[in-house]
């Protein structure tokens, strides 16, 4: 665009000028020194300033403040300011790796949480990864089922009028048909190639999000996959990323910073007016760009004292695979890695009489099924399961008692079935 020397011409042509012209029309104002005139002159006069990508990057700075001012205006206590700013580098963390080096020409499976990172309302037992892609190229991913209770692949449409993603296609572990060693493909063209588990992406692609559900960590094996523009050999040339390139991955990283960000106010919040209840959901009701289609869901909020506890109590399902999980206000599993605020299917005591019970405090019980919300009096929780579409669960029963009355309530709750 600018050679060296045609840059730094400019510069200094502009700085005489404007050093000039306060000698003779800025003399005895005494508001601005000729260093300063300097400083905004040469701002001003560099040329790559009128990048997109410059433009993009600004956006995001100006998203980034934007959202620390939602945060700060939607806490309802310190902590949840504190803990919120928090949130929100986590967030951005997470938008920067999946999104801002995301580069559809050189496709990888970018991971989405991490042994500390759990935002948007994942899964606490759950594996994450997203890629981002286009329809200018083809694509063949290759991988083993491994031995995970659940692996799904979302592939994502371009985004529409209103920012979102609807599904292009989808494959579980039981639809993805793979061979007697776990092998599998996915081909993503925009011509039918002939290969196993082919999506049409003429109508336009925008990425793949891949979930792993585990019930127990130390004995499944968790899927391995990649991806890779089909056609394409090792080490062949690939053209340079361009300015409107960088500038749409600054772009999307921007959206999928402040989507995240503002979760607590799109994602049901008028159930903080009914606290303790749940609601269900399925892929329909988030979006296929946040739950895969045979994921449901039943959706609440919980309201606890320091001196009180949830007994959630429901019928246990029969279903691949379920988790109940505590979130902060911010749809985010705080300390997740050394307290207790999951339970799947693996890790659950069901009593005698085939009910599921819980407890939920600020803090640990002695119940089996005990899980904590890490001192947090508000907060969303999730229960989670994998089967069939039309599967009709009970809601869960949510008592709200003392802590000190959780056992004389739980052995009534068991007489009374």
């Amino acid at each position: 665009m600018f050679s060296r020397t045609s840059k730094r011409q400019m510069i200094v042509t502009m700085l005489g000028a404007m050093f000039l012209g306060c000698l003779l029309g800025c003399a005895g104002m005494g508001a601005t020194t000729p260093s300063e005139i300097e400083r905004v002159a040469a701002k001003d006069a560099n040329p790559y300033r009128e990048l997109e990508s410059v433009k993009a990057f600004e956006h995001l700075q100006r998203t980034i403040e934007q959202m620390k001012e939602v945060v700060l205006e939607d806490s309802e206590t310190e902590r949840e300011a504190y803990e919120g700013m928090r949130a929100l580098l986590r967030i951005l963390a997470m938008s920067s790796d999946v999104t801002g080096d995301g580069n559809a020409k050189a496709p990888h499976f970018a991971r989405m949480d991490t042994k500390i990172r759990k935002v948007g309302g994942d899964n606490p037992d759950a594996e994450y990864d997203n890629v981002s892609l286009t329809n200018e190229w083809d694509y063949v991913v290759r991988g083993n089922v491994g031995t995970v209770r659940h692996l799904s692949f979302t592939i994502g449409r371009s985004r529409g009028p209103d920012g979102r993603s609807g599904m292009l296609g989808y494959f579980n572990e039981r639809t993805l048909e793979p061979d007697s060693n776990g092998n599998f493909e996915i081909h993503l063209t925009k011509q039918d190639d002939g290969g196993p588990n082919w999506v049409d992406t003429s109508p336009g692609i925008n990425g793949i999000l891949v979930r792993q559900y585990i019930g127990d960590r130390e004995t499944e094996v968790l899927a391995t996959y990649d991806i890779a523009v089909k056609g394409r050999e090792p080490f062949d040339e690939i053209p340079n990323s361009t300015d409107r390139e960088v500038a749409a991955r600054l772009s999307e990283t921007a959206y999928g910073f402040q989507f995240m960000s503002t979760m607590h106010r799109t994602i049901m919040p008028e159930l903080f007016d009914n606290p303790n209840t749940f609601a269900r959901m399925n892929s329909t009701d988030f979006g296929a760009d946040i739950s895969g289609s045979d994921n449901l869901y039943m959706f609440g909020t919980y309201q606890i004292e320091e001196d009180e506890a949830l007994i959630i109590e429901v019928e246990a399902l029969d279903v691949r695979y379920w988790s109940l999980a505590i979130e902060s206000r911010w749809h985010e599993s705080v300390d997740y890695a050394t307290r207790r605020t999951h339970r799947s299917l693996d890790h659950s005591v069901i009593d005698a009489d085939g009910k599921l019970r819980f407890v939920v405090a600020q803090g640990k019980t002695a119940h089996p099924n005990w899980i904590e919300t890490a001192g947090h009096r508000e907060g969303f929780m999730t229960f989670r399961w994998v089967g069939e579409r039309d599967t009709k669960a009970a809601l869960p029963s949510v008592l709200r008692v003392k802590r000190s009355e959780v056992e004389d309530v739980l052995a009534e709750r068991r007489r009374a079935n």
